[in-house]
């Protein structure tokens, strides 16, 4: 059985710190006691390192790891795999996430069955309620596990194992260099300060997965941070499985599961269009706009190329028409030829309309002048 430890990453909220390790206190761990391993990186006060001193981990061993230097978030969060050294598993959590009851059962389980999976490179407790790229709404595709796979690496609550962070770890120590690269998603190409964009980035040009829970193991809390300007939860903040859930069911393997590319495309689409993956770029939600120039180009957005197939959105989630063959004029499938195509931001207006049914029906049932209303007040508050 492989040895697993709890690191919380933390650098100088104590308040974030202690609410992270009251949920891990009311998790269930079965007979095991796993080590808790605090990991602090300097900063201008020594508040944290005394809270953390003092604090008594009820369930096994206390680790305190107090860098001298001031590391960075980046810097921290790579120093961690020197704790491969000690343990088979890693579950890291900095200190704005908060964990269900039931995460270590899962974590154990998942850790357990992919520890030699070369496909597997990591395992989240997180589960996107949000495509990150578009701010719209994301349901993964339903089956009979509870978790499937994605070419996206995960930050909010997240499980490493020792071979795989292994071959990842030499991986980064050769790619430090993070140009746009029409492949990679834009927005992580932006994040200047950020870790996970390499392991996003390893995740898709090596074809790996993380395994994602379909109810969330873990939550983010958006407290104020080196990333995060203003508190604001609403966008990170997502259900937590609930209860003593004890057997999860996972997929033995990714041919066997549902599977997302790192542009939340479902990969299965492919296979329903009856074309090959590497000729098709799937853009259903208007991020990627053919830019390696695939010969079919399967989007919302109206183009000038012949269109081999086209489908209605009539079907959640998002993907669902293409996979039954609903018949409509909302989803087209092009044969571009090669050929390059300028699209804007308008793009995305059918996605937002495609999600903006929900809202309408919220504001409806809430009624208009009391949303308005309370929506005033409410800002007025956070002001």
């Amino acid at each position: 059985m492989n040895e697993i430890a709890i690191v919380a990453v933390t650098y100088n909220r104590t308040d974030s710190l202690k609410r992270l390790l009251r949920s891990l206190e009311r998790a269930h761990y079965g007979n095991e006691k796993p080590t808790l391993i605090i990991s602090i990186d300097k900063s201008k006060t020594d508040v944290v390192e005394k809270f953390a001193n003092d604090y008594i981990w009820p369930y096994g061993k206390k680790i305190i790891k107090t860098h001298e230097q001031n590391l960075g978030l980046r810097n921290h969060m790579m120093s961690l795999g020197e704790w491969f050294e000690q343990f088979d598993t890693l579950v890291i959590l900095e200190d704005d996430i908060i964990v269900s009851q039931c995460f270590y059962s899962y974590v154990r389980q998942a850790s357990d069955k992919y520890m030699n999976n070369s496909d597997v490179c990591g395992i989240s407790l997180y589960s996107f309620a949000r495509n990150y790229q578009t701010r719209t709404p994301f349901t993964p595709l339903s089956s009979q596990y509870d978790g499937f796979f994605m070419n996206c690496a995960m930050s909010w609550g997240e499980v490493w194992m020792k071979p795989q962070w292994k071959e990842y770890y030499e991986w980064y120590l050769t790619h430090q260099d993070f140009p746009f690269e029409p492949h990679l998603p834009e927005i992580i190409c932006s994040w200047s300060k950020s870790w996970l964009k390499y392991h996003t980035k390893y995740c898709i040009e090596n074809n790996k997965y993380f395994l994602f829970p379909y109810t969330s193991l873990s939550s983010n809390n958006g407290d104020v941070g080196v990333h995060v300007g203003v508190g604001h939860s609403w966008g990170f903040q997502v259900p937590l499985q609930y209860g003593e859930k004890t057997n999860f069911h996972l997929p033995n393997s990714i041919t066997d599961a549902v599977c997302y590319d790192g542009f939340f495309e479902n990969k299965m689409i492919c296979n329903a269009l009856g074309v090959n993956e590497e000729d098709c770029c799937v853009d259903l939600y208007g991020t990627q706009c053919n830019r390696l120039k695939k010969r079919y180009w399967l989007t919302l957005v109206k183009a000038n190329f012949p269109i081999v197939k086209s489908f209605a959105l009539a079907s959640r989630p998002i993907e669902t028409s293409v996979i039954n063959g609903i018949p409509g004029n909302d989803i087209y499938l092009y044969d571009t030829g090669g050929r390059d195509f300028k699209t804007s931001r308008s793009k995305l207006l059918v996605l937002y309309l495609y999600n903006i049914e929900e809202i309408s029906m919220f504001i409806h049932q809430y009624g208009w002048k009391e949303f308005i209303k309370d929506s005033i007040k409410i800002l007025f508050k956070r002001l």
